[in-house]
């Protein structure tokens, strides 16, 4: 079982952040709509381009800037930007203007610590809530960041994506396994949870497949992306190479409507990327302790269209296309209705990075970088 926790981890890693080519320096796009910078690079037509103003990281320093290995980054309630590191098993506060704040937990079994931590998000009416993957279970923290709460156990791990909503509830989602006469069945639920339990308090989406230990990359056909409003309305993608589709539900599980577009074109990715894809994927595994027999990951041959959900703070949802090469959006009201699409002018590392879009912000990193891990960060637009 613990391989299979580990595997999910890594189709979410897979889910987040896609598998773009390799890039070297950061370059800067001089015209935005298209102009080439270097090789491949393009910069996709937009209606507005997201531009960095801020980082945070060094390579040598004060060790509060030097970061291990960043699984996740956000904004607090009030602006703060934090970053979860997957080897400091902790997540380090600081201000928007990049000063430090503190350190929030650290590794253990007890209280406040993490084994495995894999996500976190902020509550709407302050604090913060952190899943401990290995851990099994979710911590509730107070807005001054003291533990409030633990929920456990989470069977077979805890949600490994969480939004909180109103009322101390989250929305999360979380692998899944089931052992019946036809076998082992995996999958992910898309669900909401109180603080008191581990159990749901109400599913919106839910996918189970056989498990087949020889082809390991089928378990990526049920992953789902999902997101919420505070109010609990909840928004799901599956993560599909044919088609590009989402699906919002009201807060007690009713479908509201499907959003589907008529002129989606597949995108096939390129040997490069499916190699690269191949080389991490199954290296992570065998890193993580699978037997190198059973890390065998083989690509999808295609690129997923839609790879996040995002809600920013004027209720406009953020759809992360997974055709292009650079992080790019459709951008839409909370009825489905498209208002602009947008994509980060970052240069060709940008083709790396994974996004994660705030109330007023987005920040940006590249999980594997080439030189040292650092957070890159901008406004969203009015």
């Amino acid at each position: 079982m613990r391989y299979l926790l580990f595997l999910t981890m890594v189709i979410l890693f897979i889910a987040g952040c896609g598998s773009s080519e390799p890039a070297s320096d950061v370059e800067t796009a001089d015209n935005a709509g298209g102009s080439a910078v270097e090789g491949e690079y393009t910069l996709p037509e937009a209606d507005i381009y997201l531009t960095v103003t801020d980082s945070i990281g060094v390579e040598l320093g004060d060790s509060n800037f030097v970061f291990g290995a960043i699984l996740a980054a956000g904004f607090s309630e009030n602006g703060d930007v934090a970053i979860l590191d997957a080897q400091k098993y902790s997540l380090s506060l600081f201000t928007h203007d990049g000063e430090f704040i503190q350190s929030i937990g650290r590794e253990g079994s007890g209280p406040g610590e993490f084994r495995m931590p894999v996500a976190f998000a902020f509550r709407p009416e302050g604090g913060l809530i952190v899943s401990d993957g290995m851990g099994s279970k979710l911590a509730y923290f107070d807005e001054n960041y003291e533990l409030l709460a633990e929920t456990t156990p989470f069977i077979p791990a805890p949600p490994a994506q969480i939004v909180p909503i109103e009322g101390m509830e989250i929305i999360g989602m979380k692998p899944d396994f089931e052992n019946n006469e036809d076998g082992m069945l995996m999958g992910f639920t898309v669900a909401r949870w109180g603080m008191e339990s581990a159990e749901p308090l109400q599913v919106y989406y839910s996918k189970m497949s056989p498990f087949n230990p020889s082809d390991l990359s089928s378990v990526g056909d049920d992953v789902v992306s999902f997101t919420a409003t505070t109010d609990g309305r909840v928004f799901t993608a599956p993560m599909s190479t044919e088609e590009y589709t989402f699906t919002a539900w009201s807060a007690e599980g009713e479908e509201l409507y499907t959003f589907e577009k008529d002129d989606f074109e597949r995108v096939e990715k390129s040997q490069s990327e499916i190699d690269l894809e191949t080389e991490i994927v199954n290296a992570r595994m065998i890193a993580q302790g699978m037997p190198p027999s059973m890390a065998n990951w083989e690509p999808d041959p295609y690129r997923a269209s839609i790879m996040g959900l995002s809600i920013d703070g004027q209720d406009r949802l953020w759809v992360s296309k997974g055709t292009e090469q650079v992080n790019t959006f459709d951008v839409f009201d909370l009825d489905g209705n498209l208002l602009f699409t947008s994509a980060i002018d970052g240069g060709e590392a940008s083709t790396k990075w994974q996004t994660f879009i705030g109330k007023e912000n987005f920040i940006s990193f590249d999980i594997q970088p080439e030189d040292y891990p650092r957070v890159f960060y901008g406004s969203l637009p009015e």
